[in-house]
């Protein structure tokens, strides 16, 4: 069974593919158009049969699975809110990265652009590309429809001032020996 990224990367390629005849390009996205209407008339009413039949809990887990999940999400039938399911990504890269995740913190989503801003507190590994790629996954697995996922990371704070248990020894500093005559 293809992978919901993996069948978006080969509709593009088709799409690029149509685009260089302008009259099958017209033609081609009639056809999608059309198709995703179709389609997504028919999953809306699977959606509310299952709900009426079995309740929301039924369609949560259909919802949990990532191809039919996607599938909601394109037709926009998802039956969890986008943020709440990006918050439930950033919990799973949290999972996923043990303690260099516990920094990892929702700024906001941006549901006109599609955009999720993260931020990384310093010190959790914020500068590790791998922590980045974690949650990009994460959130793309959770909330495919999400166009970018912008990553800050904080400035670090003022570096911490060691203090000693004594002062050091002076007897022998010819500064104090001077301050003492």
């Amino acid at each position: 069974m293809a992978r919901p990224e993996e069948v978006a990367g080969t509709i593009a390629e088709l799409l690029d593919e149509l685009a260089a005849d302008p009259a099958a390009h017209e033609v081609g996205e009639d056809l999608v158009r059309v198709l995703m209407e179709f389609y997504g008339a028919g999953l809306a009413q699977i959606v509310s049969i299952v709900r009426l039949a079995a309740g929301d809990t039924l369609v949560h887990r259909m919802a949990a699975d990532p191809l039919v999940a996607a599938l909601l999400t394109l037709h926009d039938l998802h039956p969890v809110e986008l943020p709440v399911r990006v918050g439930h990504a950033l919990d799973t890269a949290r999972r996923r990265l043990g303690s260099h995740g516990s920094g990892i913190g929702l700024d906001r989503v941006d549901t006109h652009t599609g955009t999720v801003h993260v931020t990384l507190a310093a010190g959790c590994g914020s500068s590790s590309e791998t922590v980045r790629d974690v949650v990009r996954t994460a959130v793309a697995e959770l909330a495919p429809e999400v166009a970018a996922v912008e990553v800050a990371a904080e400035e670090p704070g003022p570096a911490l001032l060691q203090i000693g248990l004594r002062p050091p020894d002076t007897a022998g500093s010819p500064d104090v020996a001077a301050a003492g005559s």
